[in-house]
């Protein structure tokens, strides 16, 4: 199997269970993703605007990430590869460091701020969570059944199974729960 690599931007690392679903699939190398400091500044001034988080909880959260995955952080990339992307200016960041790191992907829920035909070029290609998901369990599931299993073990307050972690990312990502929903 080939692992995809992906630059995961920041309205992705919004949601805490969806962050938790790549880092646990990363971790069981199902995936290899990647961020940056600027990205992670983008998600942690995101998380800041939601009244039930603390800044002491938000960077819990941002460090907790960075220990379970050390090798998914970058610092920014080059300014003249930064200039040098074709998108626009606020998220030229986004398809450097994925130029930069060679991912295959960038994953995102602005598929708009990426296209396509400019993001071809440099061999990256945007998809939705969902996609890369779906893609990932297609070939994997088996693998993806376990990673959910590990990550519904680890609630216990209150306690999950895999079937109603699934449920829960029924909205946001339904084909990838669509697919595993056989396997666990």
């Amino acid at each position: 199997m080939t692992v995809r690599v992906a630059v995961v931007d920041a309205n992705v690392l919004y949601s805490i269970e969806l962050t938790d679903l790549f880092l646990t699939l990363a971790t069981h190398r199902l995936v290899r993703v990647h961020w940056s400091d600027t990205i992670l500044h983008e998600a942690r001034r995101n998380l800041a605007l939601r009244p039930d988080l603390s800044d002491a909880a938000i960077d819990y959260r941002i460090n907790r990430m960075n220990v379970a995955l050390p090798d998914a952080l970058h610092g920014p990339p080059p300014d003249e590869l930064i200039a040098s992307m074709p998108i626009n200016a606020k998220d030229r960041h986004v398809l450097a460091l994925a130029v930069q790191v060679e991912a295959d992907s960038i994953v995102t829920f602005d598929l708009g701020d990426f296209p396509t035909a400019l993001c071809e070029p440099y061999g990256v290609e945007p998809l939705h969570p969902d996609e890369l998901l779906d893609a990932i369990a297609t070939n994997e599931g088996k693998r993806v059944a376990a990673a959910l299993g590990e990550m519904a073990a680890r609630r216990r307050r209150p306690p999950i199974t895999p079937v109603r972690l699934l449920d829960r990312f029924e909205a946001t990502i339904p084909k990838f729960v669509a697919r595993c929903r056989p396997l666990v």
